[in-house]
């Protein structure tokens, strides 16, 4: 009885998402709603209502962390469409190669991550879909390649849901950072090869097998080194720089070797070389602009120092620090405050943005709170190591097979990776310690499989279907992103299998 009373905040999430339908918000705060009832009901997980209070304190404070670099990741995109800005980028990718698979992949690759990790919330793929329907891809395929191309979720919104996993699971933050490029790397791979695949069957994989080795490897090796030693946050706005860089040299000296493969060379677009590095790099001056400073802030000691002590939010009680100068965050509203000065944009686009950024912006706050505080209390309550001692009974050292099947349900339900880490993260965790077994690689586990899986999320693929204007076909895209988030749970399965084995 004790053990479905403590899974009984997860199972009710699993009924509203999958069985009702409801929004991560509803379903959110109704688990919040649940798990607090336990606590004051049961006696086998009674909590004070001071103790109550304190998990649901930390629980918003820690939410905050992400709440804090989203709303500033999602304004910065907002002024940036409104402004004709992204359209100009996408408009420089068609221009430069009339070859479709190497379209799909500058963006799969290389521009989508780069959305993702300013802005999050699945912003690139309702930039990347529309794009790639422009270009003459079929609706359906589309819609498929734009979930794919949310292969860097673990960095979106400069890392805020990997920072929440990290937090939650008392993981160093540069150990998560490192461990899921590790494991993500196989995946890239993977999900390159899928997109390929899908825009241009097998006869595109086996004439462009070399070019996604080539991206793939680009963007897993860049970020686990970004990872390592520059920072997390920064690692997927830097690997999708140089991989959109590498994308363009590749695609100029596949023209000047044979004309088939680009219609334009970058000479020959309306305007003068020149004219049109001069616009791409005024255009891409805001991303640079938050690259730059983050990266600073992070390679400076005395300016690493300086932000780090001062306009510091300390609540000791709460174990809860947050240097507000430190933070992306912070930077995210510099370049926001850069990209408006430098185009010039007016008041009404600011209104409108800001507008869009708080609707989009509120119910995830919301949603993030309530899971964040559920996991908190069921930690605080006993209800976490309650799971953790039966998954370990049960499955034992297999648990390692387990582990990203739990993520992914995480992902795949709650459409957020910071909302399936809230949930899952302290159970694979403290399962990997009454298993004596690496906690980490767990944490790993659970922050790769909830990313990808974000992709094949019901609401997600609900959008798709309907920004695609195929809601027809909504349940075969749901089945066939699904079967593509299967693989990729498999791969991360044998990866973190493998590392167990091996170290």
């Amino acid at each position: 009885m004790e053990s479905l009373i403590a899974i009984l905040p997860i199972l009710g999430v699993f009924l509203l998402l999958f069985e009702f339908r409801q929004s991560s918000l509803r379903a959110g705060i109704f688990a919040y709603i649940v798990t607090l009832l336990i606590t004051i009901i049961t006696s086998s997980f009674k909590l004070t209502s001071k103790g109550i209070f304190h998990a649901t304190i930390k629980g918003m404070l820690i939410s905050f962390i992400a709440a804090y670099v989203l709303f500033f990741g999602i304004f910065l995109f907002h002024l940036m469409n409104k402004s004709g800005k992204i359209d100009i980028i996408a408009s420089c990718i068609a221009q430069a190669t009339k070859d479709k698979i190497m379209q799909a992949i500058i963006l799969v690759i290389g521009f989508s991550p780069l959305i993702e990790s300013t802005s999050g919330f699945g912003t690139a793929f309702l930039v990347v879909t529309p794009i790639l329907i422009a270009l003459g891809f079929e609706h359906f395929k589309a819609a498929l390649i734009g979930l794919v191309s949310l292969l860097a979720v673990p960095w979106g919104a400069l890392s805020t849901g990997t920072v929440i996993g990290a937090n939650l699971g008392k993981i160093p933050l540069e150990n998560m950072g490192i461990g899921s490029a590790i494991v993500g790397i196989p995946t890239f791979i993977y999900f390159l090869a899928i997109a390929v695949y899908l825009a241009g069957g097998k006869k595109g994989v086996q004439e462009k097998w070399k070019e996604v080795i080539l991206f793939s490897l680009t963007f897993g090796i860049s970020i686990l080194i970004f990872n390592a030693y520059v920072s997390v946050e920064l690692a997927g706005v830097l690997s999708a720089l140089i991989t959109t860089g590498l994308g363009f040299i590749v695609v100029k000296l596949s023209y000047k070797k044979n004309k088939k493969y680009g219609n334009l060379a970058f000479n020959e677009i309306s305007t003068s070389q020149e004219e049109v590095r001069e616009s791409i790099f005024k255009v891409m001056s805001p991303y640079l602009f938050l690259t730059f400073f983050i990266f600073i802030s992070r390679l400076i000691p005395a300016i690493k120092d300086f932000l780090e002590s001062h306009f510091v939010i300390e609540l000791p009680n709460y174990s809860f620090s947050l240097a507000l100068l430190y933070s992306p965050g912070f930077w995210l509203l510099m370049a926001c405050l850069f990209a408006i000065f430098i185009f010039r944009i007016q008041w009404l686009v600011i209104w409108d943005s800001l507008k869009e950024t708080l609707k989009q912006w509120l119910p995830f706050v919301i949603s993030t709170t309530a899971f964040v505080a559920m996991a908190e209390i069921m930690a605080e309550s006993g209800m976490t190591m309650h799971i953790a001692n039966i998954a370990g009974t049960l499955f034992g050292a297999t648990f390692i097979f387990i582990s990203p099947i739990i993520g992914g349900l995480g992902g795949f339900l709650t459409g957020s990776n910071t909302g399936a880490n809230a949930m899952f993260i302290n159970l694979q965790v403290q399962t990997a310690h009454q298993l004596g077994m690496s906690p980490d690689l767990f944490a790993y586990a659970q922050n790769t499989s909830a990313s990808h899986s974000t992709m094949a999320a019901p609401s997600r693929v609900m959008l798709g279907a309907s920004l695609c204007d195929i809601q027809s076909r909504e349940n075969s895209l749901l089945k066939n992103i699904c079967f593509i988030v299967a693989g990729a749970l498999l791969i991360i399965t044998l990866t973190t299998s493998l590392w167990l084995w091996l170290f």
